[in-house]
């Protein structure tokens, strides 16, 4: 079953969502040997802490979650926090909200994404780790794209 711009993801509802299928269609863009890209496949609607909602639009391309190559083994680019990773892209190539929005919300995502809010656990530690990375180095993917 595919998401549909009638169903709205919130915080809320992702974990439930994503028991029963997919809320990202995506499909993996053929660009030669460089970082896989991806593209959405069908536009998807989310409704982000602030309580802004927000369509990202089919055809909209990301790279999951850019973890240099080296650390695929411990830190993959792709999992439960894929829609996190697809919400912070999107902020960061549209600006509309600040960076730092931006990064807190992939952490929120990710947590409601994996059920780790408020709890000690593996995949809390793997979202802490991304969160200080995008925190530490984001500025240099932000500033790409004025």
């Amino acid at each position: 079953m595919k998401n549909s711009l009638h169903e709205t993801v919130s915080l809320e509802n992702i974990r439930e969502l994503q028991k029963t299928h997919s809320i990202v269609v995506r499909r993996r863009v053929n660009n030669g040997n460089t970082r896989p890209r991806y593209r959405l496949e069908e536009a998807i609607k989310f409704k982000l802490s602030n309580g802004f909602t927000y369509v990202i639009p089919k055809g909209f391309e990301w790279d999951l979650s850019s973890v240099p190559r080296f650390l695929w083994g411990i830190l993959p680019p792709d999992g439960s926090f894929e829609s996190a990773s697809l919400i912070h892209d999107f902020l960061y190539v549209t600006k509309i909200e600040s960076r730092k929005f931006a990064d807190d919300e992939m952490l929120k995502w990710s947590k409601a994404a994996s059920g780790t809010n408020n709890k000690i656990s593996l995949r809390n530690l793997d979202n802490q780790v991304r969160y200080i990375a995008v925190r530490l180095f984001g500025w240099i993917f932000w500033n790409r794209r004025r």
